[in-house]
């Protein structure tokens, strides 16, 4: 018995180095594997866009003007994060009309998280560190997001759109400028939404660069 205690302490301090060692190179990988500059970067943005090819290919309706307004909470071949892929997350949302419109693949490691969504006729990439997300659309820096205003990206940057990301509410309200101009639906309240709840509530029509912020910020308030 007196060899037990120093034994069992042996295994505790073996085990917690093992423990402490892959956190530490899981963080390291985590860090790498996000950097927009890396390879390692495009791997992780080309395995998503193939999440995105395997789930959803050629059954994405065609992207028309009115599709902001028609895309609801609902969402089919929905994967959470488990057990054996804590990182990973995708789905495909549809209209009010049950039709696939949108699909989406994320993946989150140490710090850092990417996200893939794509209509059929555009794709948004999200890069979030912390309360900073930067923003792509097919493959073009369009944004920044952070503190619940949406900037443009480049050097003459401007406020995009804006929202309170916090939002209790069963409608998160988007300004547009300095005006409301669309309403985002809190998908904690899709419980009591009703059986077809929109996504997206437009005030009035935006144009191409606002229904590119407005569903970038749709997209991040859903999967989130």
């Amino acid at each position: 018995m007196r060899f037990l205690l120093p034994f069992l302490m042996i295994v505790v301090m073996a085990g917690s180095f093992i423990v402490g060692s892959f956190y530490l190179i899981a963080r390291v990988l985590g860090t790498l594997n996000l950097d927009p500059e890396s390879q390692a970067w495009k791997n992780t943005v080309e395995r998503l866009r193939a999440r995105l090819q395997s789930q959803a290919a050629g059954t994405l309706i065609p992207w028309e003007s009115e599709m902001l307004s028609l895309l609801s909470l609902n969402r089919k071949m929905v994967k959470k994060p488990g057990f054996f892929s804590s990182s990973t997350k995708e789905g495909v949302f549809s209209t009010i009309y049950q039709e696939p419109v949108l699909a989406y693949a994320g993946q989150k490691k140490g710090e850092t998280s990417v996200l893939i969504a794509r209509t059929s006729d555009r794709e948004f990439t999200f890069r979030t560190r912390g309360k900073e997300t930067e923003i792509w659309v097919s493959g073009m820096p369009f944004g920044i997001f952070t503190g619940g205003a949406l900037m443009s990206a480049g050097r003459n940057s401007r406020l995009l759109a804006s929202l309170d990301p916090d939002s209790g509410e069963a409608q998160i309200q988007v300004n547009l400028g300095n005006k409301t101009a669309a309403a985002i639906t809190n998908p904690d309240h899709a419980a009591t939404a009703g059986p077809n709840p929109r996504a997206v509530t437009l005030l009035r029509e935006p144009s191409d660069v606002e229904e590119n912020a407005l569903l970038a910020l749709a997209i991040l308030q859903l999967t989130r």
